[in-house]
């Protein structure tokens, strides 16, 4: 674990300054001249850099030292960040945008693969501290991007959000020579010394979906919940305290799961919490159980990312190809389920769609899960460890 602190901050660094970047990013497209479809595709533009680079940064880093990776990822962020601030037009500033996804894709799958090189035994805690460091880092740089935006216009923000980067830079560790973080392949029979070994392929495959369920209500929330709180005669404020009772739920559970190794309730759980949750929300009829419904949402959330990056990384070889795997399926429930909501209620003209979808996938995905994992149940134990990644 104390090898791994570099690491903590550094990404608690990196995702401070992705979001200081995205509170100013909409506020530089306004100047620059856009309208609400423009401003709609600027999500999709990083999601897609990110979906692709997250994955082919994860095959690459088991191959290459991963902390090499990850710096190169951080200069190029840097790099974007210098792109978005000077751009000229829209143009230019959507062609900009991509490269802080492609820059991501390559620091977050190496850094998480390399979390669990030095990991060792204490994979559990040291994911969790990982998930806290990340999580603090998104608040923090939506708080600070908001307040810089408005205090030193857009541009300067933006250039501001390259500082964090820097600073990661410095802070994160040199490759240790001989260790299992130079390459991905660990070394014959260091996996065998690892209290928590590779989980089921079905198991992992089905937090991976679970992850991407939960991270795409987190999305529809974001995205869907100010109109319907407007439609409710509530304005940004309350909106500002439905999303940072997600956000602060959400840490909080990283921080309560130091000891949990994740398995098939964690799973149901997450499931059953985000139904809950988006129930509720629906139904409340006033602003407190509306903030109380966003605490379960919370919970679901960090329950499905800490399965999802555990199972990814508790594995002897091929962690940087799992946490590409883990980071691209995130990104593709992130943004296609906001996607299709917004279609969905501009087709049925109620603004409770996206939200009732969200609860029907959710319940499509616990049979899903439910149903595979039963069948499993009989099988004997290691029968799902001749797939996978090697």
């Amino acid at each position: 674990m104390r090898g791994c602190l570099r690491l903590f901050i550094a990404a608690f660094l990196t995702d401070a300054a992705l979001y200081l970047a995205f509170a100013a990013l909409p506020f530089r497209a306004i100047e620059l001249g856009a309208g609400p479809a423009r401003l709609g595709i600027l999500p999709t533009l990083y999601a897609a850099a990110y979906m692709a680079s997250a994955s082919w940064g994860g095959r690459l880093s088991d191959r290459v030292p991963r902390l090499t990776l990850a710096r190169g990822g951080s200069v190029v962020f840097i790099l974007g960040c210098l792109g978005i601030a000077a751009a000229p037009g829209l143009t230019v500033l959507f062609a900009a945008l991509p490269v802080l996804g492609v820059a991501l894709g390559f620091f977050w799958s190496p850094l998480q693969a390399a979390l669990s090189d030095r990991a060792a035994g204490n994979l559990s805690r040291a994911v969790s501290a990982f998930n806290v460091s990340w999580s603090l880092g998104k608040g923090s740089g939506l708080l600070v991007g908001g307040l810089l935006t408005e205090a030193l216009q857009p541009q300067p923000a933006l250039l501001f959000a390259g500082v964090p980067v820097l600073i990661a830079l410095a802070v994160l560790p040199r490759n240790r020579p001989g260790s299992g973080e130079m390459v991905g392949t660990v070394r014959a029979g260091e996996g065998a010394d690892r209290p928590e070994s590779n989980p089921g392929v079905t198991f992992l495959r089905l937090a991976w979906v679970t992850n991407a369920i939960a991270f795409g209500l987190g999305s529809t929330m974001n995205v869907h919940a100010p109109k319907f709180l407007l439609a409710q005669s509530a304005g940004p404020s309350a909106f500002g305290v439905v999303i940072g009772s997600v956000f602060f739920a959400q840490t909080a559970t990283f921080a309560l799961l130091h000891s949990h190794r994740p398995g098939r309730g964690t799973l149901y759980s997450a499931y059953a919490l985000g139904a809950v949750a988006l129930t509720l929300f629906l139904l409340a009829p006033n602003l407190v159980l509306q903030w109380v419904a966003a605490l379960p949402l919370g919970i679901a959330l960090g329950l499905a990312y800490q399965a999802s990056i555990h199972a990814s990384l508790d594995r002897a070889t091929g962690r940087g190809r799992a946490a590409g795997l883990h980071e691209t399926i995130l990104g593709g429930g992130s943004s296609s389920l906001p996607l299709a909501g917004g279609v969905l209620a501009t087709l049925t003209a109620s603004l409770a769609a996206p939200f009732w979808l969200g609860i029907g996938v959710l319940v499509a995905g616990f049979t899903l899960t439910a149903g595979l994992l039963a069948r499993r149940r009989g099988d004997p134990p290691g029968a799902e460890q001749s797939g996978g990644f090697r």
